[in-house]
């Protein structure tokens, strides 16, 4: 599990804290265990070599203490050396000797003191600041005496103090440094993580001011910043889609503009010639008459479709072309549409099949719409089959839809074209596009009516042999 931003903010802080004390108390332990172990250490503390001197001196002339001023001048010089303060007390804690009693005015005093196996604690003074070392005084194998010294921490031999100040300060210098070094470390990671991706964000960002959006943001963090940069390569990316629907919808309207431009001039000319030659005569004949007025009928109607499919268009593109969606008996709604399609094809050339029965569902559509789409595929087939052409329109129901055909037995669409066909201002047979006119608007019009019915539009077509135009309608149940 990959931890946000915010988590991977408190864990540092946490660590911060929590890392450096348990390094610290670790270190002490170990210098708490090396004060212990150390052989100068234990044995100051138990038995100095300044003490030593002492304790030598105090048994050596242990039998004339009675006599203070000899056994005073014995030991003055070590007690000066190491600044302490001995006594000496026996067994009942009769003080013998207190070198700060220089006159022996306390010759028979008895001290308060706690003796145990030789070793004196003086409970008497007031021992504040002041350590207290003790040893038995054995003469013949039998503890006859107890030596106290009193000394002061800063009368520590200076190799002691400084072993203890190593081991101790040097646990804290380490906590310390490990602090540094992991604050170091973690705001080294967390600049990391926050840099990089800002980096790539600033770079991106330049990028697109400079209109270049060929590039990728690679973050694969998933964090806040991961996130960001996931979102910003989103924007990039849509924003490139954009600008490529832009240029590719600007060059469709500059060929928009030169396609209606021709198809619009082609039979305008052609109705501007046949009127001339009405006006000037030429059609003597009823014949002839007729057959001119029948030929600009006919480019008339043409120049109406072209009309119709470019507001038909406009309507789609700028979201206005409304859909009256009623629930319609599928056989009712397709024999309506149908019928009329074959009242128009009596006495043509053209051979139109309809396969019955039509299913009877359910469905909702808009009748005027499919009769749209139906009408643009007959006339789309029409336009390139032979004069004795067949279509075929039939209907089936596939799954929870209602799909509907339309065959003919045309030239069929080139396999590089099939892709296209339902792409705006497209049209195949380019070289003979003047024959078979349009604009390239029907199918994509029949495309746009379909799916905002739910359903899919789709061709299939063998070239030389023929096409087939499907689409779908959601039955309801």
């Amino acid at each position: 599990m990959r931890l946000n931003f915010r988590w991977k903010l408190i864990l540092s802080f946490i660590a911060i804290i929590i890392i450096p004390v348990i390094v610290t108390l670790f270190l002490i332990n170990i210098a708490t265990d090396k004060i212990k172990n150390d052989p100068e250490i234990i044995r100051f503390s138990k038995r100095d070599l300044r003490f030593e001197k002492i304790i030598d001196m105090v048994i050596d002339n242990y039998f004339i203490i009675q006599d203070y001023d000899l056994f005073y001048k014995k030991v003055s010089s070590v007690l000066k050396e190491t600044d302490c303060r001995l006594q000496v007390v026996d067994n009942s804690g009769m003080l013998l000797f207190d070198s700060e009693d220089r006159e022996g005015s306390l010759e028979n005093k008895i001290l308060k003191v706690e003796i145990a196996d030789g070793f004196a604690l003086n409970l008497e003074e007031d021992m504040d600041g002041v350590n207290q070392y003790s040893f038995p005084v054995e003469i013949d194998g039998q503890i006859v005496a107890s030596i106290i010294i009193q000394y002061t921490l800063d009368t520590l031999p200076p190799n002691v103090l400084q072993k203890i100040i190593l081991y101790i300060g040097g646990s804290y210098i380490l906590g310390l440094l490990s602090l540094i070094i992991l604050i170091s470390f973690l705001s080294w990671i967390i600049s990391r993580s926050v840099l990089n991706p800002l980096n790539k964000l600033n770079a991106a960002t330049e990028n697109i001011a400079q209109g270049n959006l060929d590039f990728t943001i690679e973050c694969r963090r998933n964090d806040e910043l991961g996130r960001l940069c996931q979102a910003f390569e989103l924007m990039r990316h849509r924003l490139k889609e954009s600008l490529e629907k832009q240029n590719i919808y600007e060059n469709s309207r500059k060929t928009m503009i030169a396609s209606i431009s021709h198809d619009l001039r082609t039979p305008i000319a052609s109705i501007k010639g046949y009127v001339e030659a009405l006006q000037d005569g030429i059609a003597q004949d009823p014949e002839k008459f007729n057959r001119y007025l029948s030929i600009i009928e006919d480019k008339t109607n043409k120049l109406d479709r072209l009309i119709d499919d470019l507001f038909q268009f406009s309507q789609f593109e700028l979201g206005k072309l409304h859909m009256d969606f009623k629930i319609h008996n599928s056989r009712t709604m397709l024999e309506d549409i149908i019928s009329s399609i074959e009242l128009d094809c009596k006495g043509s050339s053209l051979r139109l099949i309809v396969q019955r029965p039509i299913p009877e569902v359910n469905i909702k559509a808009d009748s005027k719409r499919i009769s749209q789409v139906i009408d643009n595929l007959l006339e789309n087939a029409k336009r390139y089959i032979q004069y004795d052409g067949t279509v075929t329109i039939g209907a089936g129901i596939s799954g929870s839809f209602l799909e509907v055909s339309v065959k003919d037995d045309g030239p069929g669409i080139a396999p590089e074209d099939l892709p296209h066909i339902f792409e705006r201002f497209y049209r195949g047979e380019k070289s003979r596009s003047d024959d078979y006119g349009g604009m390239g608007l029907g199918l994509t019009i029949c495309k746009y009516i379909i799916e905002e019915h739910g359903g899919k539009i789709w061709a299939q077509s063998v070239h030389g042999k023929g096409t087939t135009i499907c689409f779908t309608l959601p039955v309801i149940a």
